[in-house]
């Protein structure tokens, strides 16, 4: 009898097979992470709202206008409580939340090769689709970054790992529900995983009983966990805005609500998969496309066929697997605004069904000719992967932002006013560093638009800052979203330091009065 692809990789097991993944994943996440890519300013805001949590016992140090749900920076909060020297354990405040990130991913590879071994019922879709995903230059990239996206793929993957081994035991069932709550606390988008999970909940219980009373338990716990969120904006006065027409006509200044948020936020727009210049498509190509258009083209592909070969071979497993894909596609192609991390969720599906489509295709192959075709595939993806993410290993970016942080620290009195983006805030507000603390830095973002820092604080006069201190591209940041204040306050400052390296440039500013 001849032995399969697929019976050679079970005789090797699981275990080994996972172990090897991991090392893998810790060597291409881990390697010069701390170097590249360069801190961002959502890294940042999300450390500093961490910060506020611990130092000052708020969801924000400035006004928490419910932009998004807390959970993700509560968990960065306690995983910086439980490190030795707090935000400073590794030096930069963001690198310690790049380590909650690796330890995450580590973790989401897990559960990714347990979701795919079980739905797939083969050692080899598993094996290849954590390759995919782990291997993708957009993996390396984005998986890297302090990013709420990564968080709430974590708790998404547990959500589904739990629900697909419960065995009948509702305590995982009820543990699943509540999993799938914290990743919609982390990332309002994973909402749009819920009709799988729902799926899933009901086809995972064979017993008519038990499947109403698991179900029911399942939802009854996601609505309560979800609810916190409302619940603690109900508490707060701030879960209904002062007028109707807050909702539709205006961005949330004067009174924050949830639900004037929401509707702001459902309002914007970024143009649609139809328009050619919309957000998506800038993003698809300049920056997903250009980073890994294997993993692209590989995933979308596969979760077309795996649906196809769904509904003609009536297997249900390989629908679940193509629409947990397809219909975050659909999310991303909706027309609303888009950042370019917002394609994080959707990788390790494309990955899934990648590794599907290869087990369906090689599976069932002679193991001596299949071996060694896989072999060669598997280890020409990876050569090509790691060039392509060359970048991430070979180039030192946050080096930049160590050299403004130190000169700043020099030559600047902890007493100046400062605007800054948010990559640097926590290193500034924080003593921890070792350094000397700038408690009157403030957030572009806030000195633009709260009322807070841009009124009371500064009076709405630039004369009122002293130093701009200046990330990457600030200024094409400051006209893409109409910063008035900071765009006088650049207008009116002349450059005392700059600090490059290739096409990133970052720079410090002192206002002219």
């Amino acid at each position: 009898m001849r032995t399969t692809v697929e019976a050679t990789l079970r005789r090797w097991g699981d275990k080994k097979i996972l172990w090897g993944l991991l090392l893998m994943s810790l060597a291409t996440h881990s390697f010069n992470m701390f170097s590249y890519p360069l801190y961002l300013g959502d890294e940042g805001i999300y450390m500093e709202q961490a910060w506020a949590v611990l130092r000052l016992g708020k969801l924000a140090p400035y006004t928490y206008f419910y932009d998004h749900a807390p959970a993700g920076w509560l968990l960065l909060a306690l995983w910086t409580l439980a490190l030795p020297q707090g935000f400073h354990t590794f030096g930069m405040v963001v690198n310690s939340g790049r380590v909650l990130m690796l330890l995450l991913h580590l973790a989401s590879v897990v559960l990714l090769f347990r979701i795919t071994r079980t739905l797939s019922g083969s050692l080899l879709a598993a094996t290849a689709g954590v390759l995919m995903f782990s291997l993708s230059p957009l993996s390396v990239y984005y998986q890297r970054m302090v990013l709420l996206d990564n968080i709430m793929v974590f708790w998404l993957l547990l959500s589904l790992d739990l629900l697909l081994h419960h065995g009948s035991r509702l305590m995982k069932v009820l543990a699943s529900a509540a999993a799938l709550g914290v990743a919609i606390l982390t990332k309002e988008n994973a909402i749009f995983f819920l009709p799988v999970m729902v799926y899933l909940m009901i086809s995972s219980n064979k017993v008519e009983h038990l499947k109403r009373f698991a179900t029911a338990g399942w939802a009854f716990t996601l609505i309560m966990v979800v609810s916190i969120y409302p619940l603690y904006a109900l508490l707060k006065n701030e879960l209904l805005p002062p007028q109707v027409g807050f909702i539709i006509n205006s961005a949330p200044a004067e009174h924050v609500s949830l639900i004037g948020t929401i509707g702001w936020q459902l309002q914007r727009s970024g143009g649609g998969i139809l328009d050619p210049y919309s957000q998506f498509w800038y993003f698809f190509w300049q920056k997903w496309w250009a980073k890994d258009s294997v993993i692209i083209v590989a995933g979308v592909a596969a979760s077309l066929l795996n649906l196809g070969a769904g509904y003609l071979l009536r297997r249900a497993n390989y629908v679940v697997i193509s629409v947990l894909c397809l219909s975050f596609a659909l999310y991303l192609a909706r027309g609303s605004v888009m950042l370019e991390f917002y394609v994080v969720p959707i990788l390790p599906f494309l990955g899934m069904n990648f590794g599907l489509l290869l087990a369906l295709l090689l599976g069932r192959m002679p193991a001596a000719l299949g071996i060694p075709a896989l072999v060669v595939g598997l280890a020409a993806m990876v050569v090509v992967f790691v060039y392509t993410a060359r970048d991430d290993y070979l180039i030192n970016l946050t080096q930049l932002q160590q050299e403004q942080l130190a000169w700043i620290r020099e030559n600047i009195p902890p007493s100046a006013v400062l605007v800054v983006d948010d990559d640097l805030w926590t290193d500034l507000h924080d003593p921890g560093g070792g350094g000397q603390i700038y408690p009157r830095a403030h957030s572009h973002w806030k000195v633009a638009q709260d009322p807070a820092v841009q009124v009371q604080a500064l009076h709405n006069d630039w004369r009122n800052v002293d130093y701009l201190i200046m990330s990457n591209k600030m200024v094409q940041t400051f006209n893409e979203g109409n910063e008035k204040l900071p765009l006088e306050i650049y207008a009116h400052s002349e450059m005392v330091a700059a600090f490059a390296n290739g096409d990133v440039q970052l720079y410090i500013r002192k206002v002219v009065k």
